[in-house]
């Protein structure tokens, strides 16, 4: 016989004690930022520094802020990374250029054939091309875990290697900091990195992830096997901590490293997350993003390995009609400590949500609590509501969650709900929600030891009636998910398998599925991203499978095979970079647009570019380098050598002018447009949504700057 237990008197006293523990009441940050910063200064001293990412004002004093002890990292445009002391978080509220900030997420980790798949063998070789093309004098950031500095895959013989110029391992106490930074320790040269070895163990020990990568991206190979996508591109590195600032001040760090050298610089991110915030671009680390790629660095990311995965449901609730969705939330179990659930419902559109904790037929139930801020649910503070609680089982088991609820998320105006829970072996949560009108998005993740969750758990209707599977659609997460990115998939590359069957070139089951929650279709291409073989660590302490060694100065180095997109993330980096040597001059969003436009398409992708529409799996179809490479060259005239290349990503029309201009930012969510005397005084400003038209018949002739943030344009009338 099933046992209910109805948990109200426990739910409300804990509700009550909410008002006493969150006492930010702050209307610059969302509610899992606030939330998390007042329990960790209910267990950290004030001394203690926490790490966020913040939205500032035109005229912020950064040297003020490092006065009052607030240690400011790297600024992206109007997006800044800080370390803030618990006992100065005050400082943010009362400081009017603070606009907005959210704590820093956690983040994880998520040749030869690759070659002939993406037709990189025949750029390499110049095939139809003036010359060849390897990368040469272009910059490639990794930023990843597991590097190893000595590898022959990426280290030229002799004393002249200039290939690794250098490493920012911020885990490394030893020091010297980078310039402008006060943590970890940049090596320099090779003498330094070869002295190093590599990098030191964090969180996910001696790994094999970062060489991996940087072996594909652009690895010399050995003995003609194995060669990486831009074999003479330069590398840095940096291993950086488990969040989103310190991968921001990763980025900062490389920007400053390419301006040193003067080069461009494509940086790979082989990670993702599901970080609980929004995953639609809007987050401020989406905007740091945006800003970093508008100051000309090409982002090429992992779409993440949730094609897999059931751990989305969603529906679309009619106004009138009642209806629930109801669904179990497995648990992935092992290597994970928790689950968390996410729900997203619409602007302005509220929505109810209840869930049970079951095992073995007894269930210990939460009433209906709701995103709606009315006098039913009094207990909101300035739009979020906390609840931290303890259901006790029938068997006498005590089932720990937190639930945090937001009215209006500040970053994208979408109600919101995360619900955490601390496992108990057996448990399964079932859930349920509903809505007046609208729809609501759920996601099922498995929470991992360091608290990032980017591991898909599934939602699954069992034998009950009414109940509902998930799906695997909606599962690109962040950093994938900002605009300005490339958004990788991965497919299965063309040519023979080790069983000697024909592999036709596949999406494989893993590469996550689009679209976002926004409408925007992600990913954008696809590479090779299964069974990839290219190198790994020397030094790593984790289980491989060799399938070459080469034996170097008394050390076995190692070849091995990894699965994922974050394999088939660098092999687009690396066709980056030779775009990038083809053509110094192409803008972020003229390389995306290239690699889409010149993509290959075939039986398994369909007509993708017949009839001009994206896939949710594929995006535009198969990178294909070769024709990448001539749309680069063809470009080449188009390009105004004058002309700063990163003034073009501002699109102003017509130029010169005497009336009406059309701005074209590129970019789905506002961006502010102020356009400036040439002595610097604002003449007119406005909010743009991709394109906007202004009126300027009124200003006096002359010659204008268009700024939209960190990108220029110069306009005459």
């Amino acid at each position: 016989m099933r046992k209910t237990i109805i948990i109200l008197s426990i739910l409300l006293a804990s509700v009550q004690a909410f008002g006493q523990r969150v006492s930010l009441n702050s209307n610059k940050c969302d509610g899992i930022t606030q939330v998390k910063l007042q329990k960790t200064r209910q267990t950290k001293s004030g001394e203690e520094q926490v790490r966020l990412l913040a939205k500032v004002a035109d005229g912020i004093d950064i040297q003020q802020l490092k006065k009052q002890g607030i240690i400011v990292g790297t600024k992206a445009g109007n997006i800044v990374t800080l370390r803030v002391p618990l006992n100065k978080l005050y400082m943010l509220e009362s400081n009017p250029y603070i606009i907005q900030y959210s704590i820093s997420q956690k983040v994880f980790p998520t040749m030869n054939r690759t070659r002939f798949d993406t037709r990189t063998d025949s750029v390499h070789a110049g095939a139809g091309l003036p010359r060849g093309f390897t990368g040469k004098d272009v910059l490639i950031g990794i930023t990843d875990w597991g590097f190893d500095y000595k590898h022959p895959n990426y280290n030229n013989n002799g004393t002249d290697n200039r290939r690794l110029l250098r490493a920012w391992d911020q885990f490394r106490l030893k020091g010297p900091a980078p310039e402008g930074y006060d943590y970890g320790t940049e090596i320099v040269g090779r003498h330094d990195l070869l002295e190093a070895g590599g990098d030191t163990s964090g969180l996910y020990g001696y790994a094999t992830h970062g060489t991996h990568v940087a072996g594909i991206c652009a690895g010399r190979g050995i003995e003609g096997k194995y060669k990486g996508q831009a074999p003479d591109a330069n590398l840095i590195f940096a291993s950086f901590y488990l969040d989103l600032a310190s991968w921001i001040d990763a980025v900062g760090w490389m920007k400053n490293v390419a301006k040193e050298e003067g080069k461009r610089l494509v940086v790979n991110n082989s990670w993702g997350m599901y970080t609980l915030g929004p995953i639609d671009g809007t987050s401020l680390a989406s905007q740091a993003i945006n800003n970093l790629s508008d100051s000309g660095i090409v982002f090429v990311v992992s779409g993440g390995n949730c094609g897999d995965d059931k751990f989305h449901t969603s529906r679309t609730f009619e106004s009138g009609r009642q209806d629930t969705l109801r669904t179990i939330a497995t648990y992935y179990g092992s290597p994970g400590i928790g689950e968390a659930i996410a729900l997203w419902g619409e602007p302005g559109k509220h929505f109810d949500m209840s869930f049970a904790m079951v095992k073995n037929g007894d269930s210990v139930c939460m009433p209906w609590v709701s995103t709606s801020d009315n006098n039913t649910y009094p207990y909101f503070i300035d739009g979020v509501y906390y609840l931290d609680s303890t259901m006790v089982a029938p068997n006498g088991d005590r089932l720990h969650f937190e639930l945090i609820v937001e009215n209006s998320n500040i970053f994208n105006g979408r109600p919101h709900m995360v619900l955490n829970v601390d496992k108990v072996e057996g448990y399964n949560i079932h859930l349920a929600f509903t809505a007046a009108e609208g729809t609501v998005h759920a996601w099922n993740l498995c929470i991992l030891e360091n608290g990032a969750g980017n591991m898909g758990a599934e939602f699954k209707k069992g034998s009950l009636p009414n109940y509902t599977d998930g799906d695997n659609s909606y599962g690109v997460g962040e950093p994938a998910c900002s605009e300005s990115c490339i958004a990788v998939a991965a497919h299965n590359a063309d040519g023979t398998n080790m069983d000697g069957s024909i592999n036709y070139g596949n999406l494989t089951s893993f590469s996550s599925r689009g679209p976002l929650i926004d409408g925007r279709r992600k990913p954008e291409i696809s590479a090779p991203g299964s069974l990839v073989v290219s190198s790994i660590s020397s030094m790593t302490t984790e289980a491989y499978n060799a399938v070459m060694t080469f034996s170097h100065g008394g050390t076995n180095y190692i070849w091995s095979r990894m699965s994922g997109t974050s394999m088939s993330c660098p092999a687009v980096t690396g066709i980056v970079a030779l775009l990038l040597e083809a053509n110094k001059d192409l803008t972020p969003a003229q390389v995306k647009e290239i690699l889409c436009q010149t993509s290959r398409n075939d039986l398994r992708t369909g007509p993708l570019h017949e009839r001009d529409s994206m896939s949710d799996g594929w995006g535009w179809g198969k990178v294909d380098a070769l024709n990448a490479v001539n749309e680069a060259l063809a470009r080449v005239d188009i390009n105004n050598a004058s002309q700063e290349w990163f003034e073009k990503s501002l699109q102003v029309w017509p130029n010169p002018a005497s009336d009406i201009i059309k701005v074209m930012t590129g970019r789905h969510t506002p961006e502010v447009v102020n356009i400036y005397s040439i002595n610097g005084i604002l003449m007119m400003s406005k909010n743009v949504v991709m394109e906007d038209t202004f009126d300027i018949s009124e200003l006096p002739h002359g010659i204008y700057i268009l700024k939209c943030g960190a990108r220029t344009a110069r306009l005459v009338h």
